[in-house]
């Protein structure tokens, strides 16, 4: 017998003879002095001798039992025999463990889980396909002013919205809405409501879950911003239809000083008068081109401009271009050259008049930025995809102008494709425009399916790059004459 069998022993034995010696302290004083016992007195003893007995049988019960324990391990031990107790003691100690650990990062999990749950500002719950509250976060409680346990069992918002039908049988697995509520102060707040499903391991729904985000700030900051734009639209177009308006209006009184002052030229004048006359027709000249720059910007940012679409040959646009400029870039002593690559079709089809007015752009500033050396035009074609009446090609015209002038500081370069902005913004500069020619380039270029870009290096010159989509039919894809690929145009001083 071990030493605890031992101890418990004692104490049931100490327990039994206390009981027996108690009841012998109520029956002998009464026994000795002659006196009738009273019924309390037998139900009393009654009451000790009965728990006696129960002391006595637990304590068989229990010898009795571990008896039949110690059987069992005895027959255990013959039926295996090579069984090593000790290591199944081990492993049952050890999965014990296993099962504690386990249980205990299980409640880290939950613990981290609420905590994420908790700290989050969305509205999160979960319920029943009834619609009946299983579970509400901190914030949900809050928005409603209601505590967590009168809420649980209640109807849950996206139900008493109406956003969910009550007899729609089952629910969506998955839903997103939009609904406004009122908060506890009846304040309307918009929120965005994402409904899924809680399925278990055989894929029957548990529950449901639904999380409320308030987007009633980034709602109003879109409606702010769409006035806003709608706002900034309209002034837009209320300058350009202004500009349109008053630079249309300018171009005829204009032209009336224009027109009168070349026939004042032609009247006899001294030389003095005569060249007041000049700068008169010089001036009105320079305000008519910025007039007309404004005018064509103005359509531009407005949307109004139309590109036709029109076919005709790059020959005769380069040959207008070297016309139009050679005797101004004679009178300062510059060459200027055009270039046509091989494989330039015949004819393309795209807007003659503004690609004209783009090189017009770019090579009246080479001429005025460039004092010695030349101006080269160059044009290269770059098939593309076909279209789907198979007669017409799509074709990217690649146009460089080339000069050799005083070049751009890297850091200007940024720039020369803004409205009214200049290289040169000093009062001592010598060349002068009104800074629209590149940004209208620009505009003209994206208009028409390309862009532009610039390579400049001081005191060597600079390269505009441009491309503008265009297209050809089939039968007009015969590349120039070689003869016809390079046209050279001399200017001498």
């Amino acid at each position: 017998m071990s030493s605890a069998q031992r101890r418990k022993t004692v104490l049931i034995f100490a327990l039994a003879i206390a009981l027996l010696a108690a009841l012998a302290a109520i029956i002998i004083p009464p026994v000795t002095d002659g006196e009738e016992l009273s019924p309390q007195y037998y139900i009393l003893c009654l009451a000790i001798i009965g728990c006696v007995l129960l002391v006595l049988g637990g304590y068989v019960w229990d010898r009795s039992l571990m008896q039949r324990l110690r059987d069992m391990s005895r027959q255990s031990a013959s039926l295996a025999p090579n069984t090593d107790h000790d290591e199944i003691h081990d492993e049952v100690i050890g999965l014990a463990r296993k099962i504690e650990r386990m249980a205990q990062s299980l409640q880290k999990l939950e613990a981290s889980y609420r905590a994420v749950v908790e700290d989050q500002s969305d509205l999160i719950c979960r319920y029943t396909p009834e619609g009946k509250l299983t579970f509400v976060n901190g914030a949900y409680a809050r928005f409603l002013g209601r505590k967590r346990l009168e809420l649980i069992g209640q109807p849950c918002l996206p139900l008493t919205a109406g956003l969910i039908a009550p007899d729609q049988s089952p629910l969506p697995d998955a839903a997103v809405f939009e609904h406004t509520s009122n908060d506890s102060n009846q304040a309307p707040v918009l929120h965005s409501w994402t409904h899924r499903s809680i399925k278990d391991s055989d894929g029957h729904v548990i529950e449901y879950q639904a999380v409320g985000h308030d987007i009633t700030a980034r709602k109003e900051a879109e409606l702010a911003l769409v006035a806003a734009k709608e706002a900034a639209e309209s002034a837009d177009r209320a300058k350009s239809e202004f500009l349109a308006i008053v630079s249309h209006e300018i171009r005829t009184p204009i032209n009336g000083v224009i027109g009168f002052a070349k026939l004042l030229r032609d009247s006899s004048l001294t030389a003095e008068q005569r060249s007041f006359v000049d700068m008169i027709t010089s001036s009105g000249q320079t305000l008519e081109t910025l007039i007309s720059d404004i005018l064509d910007l103005s359509k531009i940012e407005a949307g109004k401009i139309e590109i036709e679409h029109a076919p005709f040959s790059m020959r005769d646009c380069m040959d207008e271009i070297a016309a139009l400029f050679g005797p101004r870039a004679r009178e300062v002593g510059l060459t200027i050259t055009t270039s046509i690559a091989p494989g330039m079709p015949v004819l393309v089809n795209s807007d003659h008049n503004r690609l004209r007015q783009i090189l017009s752009n770019l090579v009246g500033n080479a001429i005025k930025f460039t004092e010695k050396g030349g101006i080269t035009i160059s044009v290269a074609a770059a098939p593309e995809e076909f279209f789907r009446d198979g007669i017409n090609r799509a074709v990217r015209l690649q146009f460089s102008v080339r000069d050799t002038g005083i070049g751009i500081p890297s850091e200007k370069i940024c720039q020369l494709f803004r409205p009214f902005s200049q290289v040169d913004t000093s009062a001592k500069r010598r060349r002068g425009g009104t800074g629209l020619g590149l940004i209208i380039a620009k505009r003209l270029c994206e208009r028409m399916g390309g862009a532009i870009s610039v390579d400049s290096r001081v005191g060597e010159g600079s390269v505009f790059y441009f491309s503008i989509l265009a297209d050809y039919e089939l039968s007009h894809g015969v590349p120039p004459l070689a003869a016809d690929c390079a046209k050279k145009v001399e200017a001498t001083s």
